[in-house]
């Protein structure tokens, strides 16, 4: 066991993290985190987004975890038409609860950003004021944030004075190079899985628990309510089995844009597959482990990712995987083996890969075993150590 004295005091600030009133929001900055809080210590910000009317402050509680403390606290801000100066409502939030903590006890501090903007901004700016080495994690949304001038110099001016930057995927790397941040700074630490809860079980008690006959064809997809996930290319390859009785799709996660949720229960319904298209909103791991289980296939034919939580817990429950390039899927999916990697913007493709998996002898312990290695406690295992030899620099 590492001295109390040489373990590392985490300060971590991430607006995306499970709540009471939204649990599964975050998880897997949580799960990082928890992992990383059995090899160092670690506190946790939660600044919550408020503004008057428009966004009033909801009072919620941070979900139990091995972790403590964790503050979820107010962080003003201006919705939409000022964008760019979240990161000053994120400094300022920052500040105040470091202002709160006993800094001057703690040895070895370190601030921790999860996503570059505006976590990252904030935290450089708090960092650089007191002196403090800081790290950014890189999760995929910067790849968008990137896309606008005002947000893109403030995000290289804090990467490229950060104590480190850690990107979720090798395709993060680049898209962060390609916008001006050194190389030498970045280091790719995946995202990890629970695999002692995410492994195979009884496809037919999980049926029979969800109520899913033996017989169907199962196609379960995992994903925030949004278009960059790709349903609307998921439902036009698998029209060609609305005439099959047997024939069901299940696409569980949050609504995250409301527009997109409404144009794919209209194309269901135009499709007339009420019957076997569900989207039934996000499921806490208990309930999303049965769905996984239960299912023949995994198919999220997404636009844009980091290091995709949903495809590992599919891969590790057992589950064939069927999906685009985006981020790092390539890495995990292996034609033929656990999956298939279609191209992006083709449901014919998508179509065709669904077909030919439906008769493929799929090897459930081998496709479990192709992600065993890419665990939580590894992911923080190095996060510890690059922690400690950059801040050793």
């Amino acid at each position: 066991m590492e001295s109390s004295d040489l373990r590392l005091n985490v300060l971590s600030v991430s607006t995306n993290y499970p709540t009471l009133e939204c649990p599964t929001r975050g998880i897997f900055v949580q799960r990082r985190l928890a992992a990383l809080s059995r090899l160092a210590n670690v506190r946790v910000l939660v600044p919550r987004p408020t503004f008057p009317i428009l966004r009033p402050w909801i009072v919620d509680e941070p979900l139990q975890t091995e972790m403590q403390p964790v503050d979820i606290r107010r962080m003003f801000y201006i919705p939409k038409i000022a964008s760019m100066l979240n990161g000053l409502w994120m400094e300022r939030c920052i500040e105040k609860w470091v202002s709160s903590l006993p800094i001057a006890s703690l040895k070895n501090p370190i601030l921790d950003a999860h996503f570059g903007f505006p976590e990252g901004v904030g935290v450089s700016r708090v960092a650089q004021r007191r002196k403090l080495p800081f790290f950014i994690t890189l999760r995929g949304l910067e790849t968008d944030l990137f896309k606008s001038k005002f947000i893109r110099s403030q995000m290289v001016r804090a990467l490229n004075s950060a104590t480190g930057v850690i990107a979720v995927s090798h395709s993060l790397k680049a898209t962060a190079i390609e916008n001006g941040i050194c190389e030498s700074k970045i280091q790719v630490i995946s995202n990890g899985v629970d695999n002692s809860f995410f492994h195979p079980g009884s496809k037919e008690q999980s049926r029979s628990k969800l109520g899913i006959k033996n017989s169907a064809k199962l196609i379960v997809s995992v994903g925030s309510i949004r278009r960059l996930k790709g349903f609307d290319i998921l439902l036009d390859a698998i029209e060609h089995f609305r005439n099959d009785s047997d024939f069901r799709c299940v696409i569980l996660g949050t609504v995250m844009e409301q527009s997109c949720h409404h144009e794919l229960l209209d194309r269901i319904s135009a499709l007339g597959m009420e019957s076997c298209v569900k989207l039934i909103g996000a499921k806490p791991p208990d309930e999303l482990i049965d769905w996984l289980r239960a299912a023949d296939l995994f198919v999220l034919p997404t636009r844009r990712e980091g290091c995709c939580n949903a495809v590992l817990e599919a891969l590790s429950t057992g589950i064939p995987v069927i999906t685009t390039p985006a981020g790092d899927n390539v890495h995990y999916v292996a034609n033929g083996f656990n999956g298939f990697i279609v191209p992006h913007e083709s449901p014919t493709a998508l179509y065709d890969a669904i077909a030919k998996s439906f008769s493929h002898p799929w090897d459930t312990k081998l496709i479990s075993e192709s992600v065993r290695n890419s665990t939580w406690d590894g992911a923080a295992e190095n996060v510890v150590r690059y922690m400690k030899e950059q801040s050793s620099q």
